[in-house]
């Protein structure tokens, strides 16, 4: 009569753990947790390269330079100093469309000497812009802070070599402690300075001006008010009147700054 079949459980086979669901879901948990860092990690970076290197600011930058820097005017000659010029806007946020124009300088290092003036404009400065009539206030608010480079540049009679840089305070100080630091580490080591501002310059450029600015007594830094003169108008007939505008004095502003003497 046939025999009926034992069943046995095999011991060389492991059991499965009773926590291996729970260490499946934490190790799922990990790895999306390490995916979401490399994608904020990158997305900040990226958001915080774009900060130099503005596409608006280059393009306004190589416009002007097209331009020719103011003559000499009577009674003046040229220096031959080398002059660098820095253009500064402070602006309510860097990142908000038609964002207000708070402050605007000039930043003017003249190499050769060793010396350096800080120019204030008023926000309120006339300009001309296609015939038009306009202020550097306007011009930010209704078009962006890059359009305030040609026009300004162009009434100073200046090129902006040195850049421009738009931020949200003053950030002078700040930018002279990059002297020093190497242009592949710029972006690790002042994170917090870069997310401050936006700039025409690539990281070299940026360190190229904190050069400029470690070799000024920031401390003495004197800072002046632009020259400005009533706006002539000539009409048909060839008569020429003056405005209730006040522009800048080209020759004025090349002489304060060390252009001319």
């Amino acid at each position: 009569m046939p025999r009926k079949r034992e069943m046995f459980e095999r011991t060389d086979v492991p059991e499965p753990s009773p926590l291996r669901n729970v260490i499946g879901a934490l190790v799922a948990v990990a790895a999306v947790a390490a995916t979401i860092m490399v994608v904020v990690f990158a997305w900040n970076r990226a958001n915080l390269e774009s900060h130099l290197g503005d596409n608006a600011l280059e393009e306004a930058v190589h416009d002007l330079a097209q331009y020719g820097v103011a003559s000499p005017p009577a009674g003046r000659s040229g220096t031959g100093d080398t002059v660098y010029c820095t253009l500064l806007l402070t602006i309510s946020s860097i990142d908000a469309q038609g964002a207000s124009l708070e402050d605007a300088r000039i930043l003017a290092i003249n190499a050769t000497k060793g010396s350096a003036v800080l120019v204030n404009l008023p926000v309120d400065l006339a300009l001309t812009v296609d015939g038009n009539p306009t202020t550097l206030s306007e011009l930010c608010v209704k078009e962006g802070y890059a359009s305030c480079v040609l026009p300004l540049g162009r009434a100073a009679g200046l090129r902006f070599s040195n850049g421009v840089v738009v931020s949200t305070d003053d950030v002078l100080g700040s930018a002279a402690q990059l002297a020093g630091t190497d242009p592949g580490e710029l972006l690790d080591s002042a994170e917090a300075f870069i997310s401050r501002i936006r700039t025409d310059m690539d990281a070299s450029g940026l360190l190229e001006l904190a050069e400029h600015l470690s070799q000024v007594d920031m401390s003495s830094l004197a800072s002046v008010d632009v020259p400005l003169v009533a706006e002539s108008v000539t009409d048909e007939e060839g008569n020429v009147s003056t405005t209730d505008r006040e522009i800048i004095d080209e020759g004025e502003l090349g002489v304060l700054i060390g252009l001319f003497a």
